[in-house]
């Protein structure tokens, strides 16, 4: 995905934000394992970030919202293949009884 940063953004800790920004989805999905160069966890540096910039934890908060709406979305859609299973599960056993009977 990339990353673009908001127009409100500050000019000084552009670096920072962007080298965040690069690890944002990893850390949102929980997937982040990470260290940088002085051997912190990059969960640690995200995190720390975070609570520093507005801009980020925004960012932050608008990937966890869509994370929550995607799996969301997911369970429904699960819901409803299950849903078509059964129909379709009690379709071949009345076709099964009709063709038994028609013997």
């Amino acid at each position: 995905m990339a990353q673009h940063l908001p127009p409100d953004a500050p000019a000084a800790p552009l670096i920072d934000c962007a080298h965040i920004r690069l690890h944002l989805d990893a850390f949102v999905d929980g997937e982040l394992t990470a260290f940088d160069d002085r051997d912190r966890p990059l969960t640690q540096v995200v995190g720390a970030h975070l609570r520093e910039c507005v801009s980020c934890a925004r960012l932050e908060r608008q990937l966890q919202a869509l994370r929550t709406a995607l799996h969301a979305f997911g369970q429904r859609e699960q819901a409803t293949m299950r849903a078509s299973d059964e129909l379709r599960q009690r379709a071949e056993q009345i076709l099964s009884s009709r063709r038994a009977r028609s013997r």
